[in-house]
Protein backbone atom coordinates (compact mmCIF):
# COMPACT_ATOMS: atom_id res chain seq x y z
CA UNK A 1 0.00 0.00 0.00
CA UNK A 2 2.65 2.06 0.72
CA UNK A 3 4.02 1.62 -2.77
CA UNK A 4 0.98 2.60 -4.18
CA UNK A 5 0.47 5.68 -1.87
CA UNK A 6 4.38 7.10 -3.25
CA UNK A 7 3.75 6.38 -6.46
CA UNK A 8 0.68 8.17 -6.86
CA UNK A 9 2.56 11.24 -5.07
CA UNK A 10 5.41 11.24 -7.48
CA UNK A 11 2.92 10.76 -10.38
CA UNK A 12 1.25 14.20 -8.71
CA UNK A 13 4.30 15.97 -7.74
CA UNK A 14 5.35 15.36 -11.67
CA UNK A 15 2.16 16.72 -13.11
CA UNK A 16 2.56 19.96 -10.64
CA UNK A 17 6.19 20.35 -11.98
CA UNK A 18 5.21 20.08 -15.98
CA UNK A 19 2.12 22.65 -15.18
CA UNK A 20 4.94 25.11 -13.56
CA UNK A 21 7.09 24.95 -17.13
CA UNK A 22 4.31 24.63 -19.54
CA UNK A 23 3.80 28.49 -18.89
CA UNK A 24 5.05 31.02 -20.71
CA UNK A 25 4.88 34.92 -20.64
CA UNK A 26 3.29 36.92 -23.52
CA UNK A 27 5.06 39.44 -25.36
CA UNK A 28 3.28 41.77 -27.52
CA UNK A 29 5.71 43.40 -30.38
CA UNK A 30 4.55 47.16 -32.16
CA UNK A 31 4.57 45.83 -35.56
CA UNK A 32 1.95 48.22 -36.81
CA UNK A 33 5.28 50.65 -36.17
CA UNK A 34 7.47 48.54 -38.64
CA UNK A 35 4.86 48.17 -40.84
CA UNK A 36 4.71 51.38 -41.46
CA UNK A 37 8.10 52.31 -41.51
CA UNK A 38 9.28 49.61 -44.28
CA UNK A 39 6.66 51.17 -46.48
CA UNK A 40 8.93 54.42 -46.58
CA UNK A 41 10.38 54.43 -50.01
CA UNK A 42 14.23 53.42 -49.88
CA UNK A 43 16.97 53.01 -52.26
CA UNK A 44 17.02 49.88 -54.39
CA UNK A 45 19.46 47.47 -54.03
CA UNK A 46 22.35 47.76 -57.25
CA UNK A 47 21.38 51.50 -57.51
CA UNK A 48 24.59 53.43 -57.90
CA UNK A 49 25.32 56.48 -55.72
CA UNK A 50 24.74 58.94 -58.07
CA UNK A 51 21.07 57.74 -58.29
CA UNK A 52 20.40 57.66 -54.51
CA UNK A 53 21.58 61.31 -54.38
CA UNK A 54 20.06 62.54 -57.04
CA UNK A 55 16.43 60.58 -56.04
CA UNK A 56 16.94 60.96 -51.98
CA UNK A 57 19.40 63.51 -51.34
CA UNK A 58 22.76 64.45 -49.65
CA UNK A 59 23.01 61.96 -46.32
CA UNK A 60 23.86 63.37 -43.25
CA UNK A 61 26.77 61.26 -42.98
CA UNK A 62 28.95 59.39 -44.93
CA UNK A 63 31.17 56.36 -43.40
CA UNK A 64 34.10 55.72 -45.03
CA UNK A 65 34.46 52.11 -47.09
CA UNK A 66 36.05 49.30 -45.00
CA UNK A 67 37.07 45.74 -45.49
CA UNK A 68 37.28 43.68 -48.71
CA UNK A 69 34.92 44.05 -50.54
CA UNK A 70 34.54 47.69 -49.49
CA UNK A 71 31.41 48.50 -47.61
CA UNK A 72 30.17 52.32 -46.87
CA UNK A 73 27.31 53.58 -45.46
CA UNK A 74 25.33 56.28 -45.85
CA UNK A 75 23.37 57.93 -43.22
CA UNK A 76 19.69 59.45 -43.71
CA UNK A 77 17.28 60.46 -40.91
CA UNK A 78 14.89 57.38 -40.62
CA UNK A 79 17.11 55.02 -42.55
CA UNK A 80 21.21 53.86 -43.43
CA UNK A 81 22.39 52.71 -47.24
CA UNK A 82 24.69 50.50 -47.21
CA UNK A 83 27.16 50.41 -50.08
CA UNK A 84 29.85 47.67 -51.95
CA UNK A 85 31.99 50.17 -53.88
CA UNK A 86 29.36 52.37 -55.93
CA UNK A 87 26.31 49.86 -55.72
CA UNK A 88 23.80 49.63 -53.29
CA UNK A 89 23.26 46.29 -51.11
CA UNK A 90 20.94 47.23 -48.60
CA UNK A 91 18.65 50.52 -47.79
CA UNK A 92 17.73 49.95 -43.64
CA UNK A 93 15.38 51.08 -42.20
CA UNK A 94 16.33 52.66 -38.05
CA UNK A 95 14.68 51.25 -35.10
CA UNK A 96 12.76 54.17 -33.79
CA UNK A 97 15.38 54.03 -30.72
CA UNK A 98 18.16 53.92 -32.77
CA UNK A 99 16.99 57.21 -34.76
CA UNK A 100 19.50 59.32 -32.32
CA UNK A 101 22.12 56.85 -32.24
CA UNK A 102 25.21 56.98 -34.88
CA UNK A 103 25.59 53.68 -36.92
CA UNK A 104 28.95 53.11 -34.92
CA UNK A 105 27.75 53.52 -31.36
Amino acid sequence: MNKLITGFLIIIASALISLQQATAETITLPLGEQTKQSAMELPKRSMNKQDVQRDFGDPQEITDAVGEPPISQWVYGDYIVYFENDWVLYSVVKHPSDKDKKPND
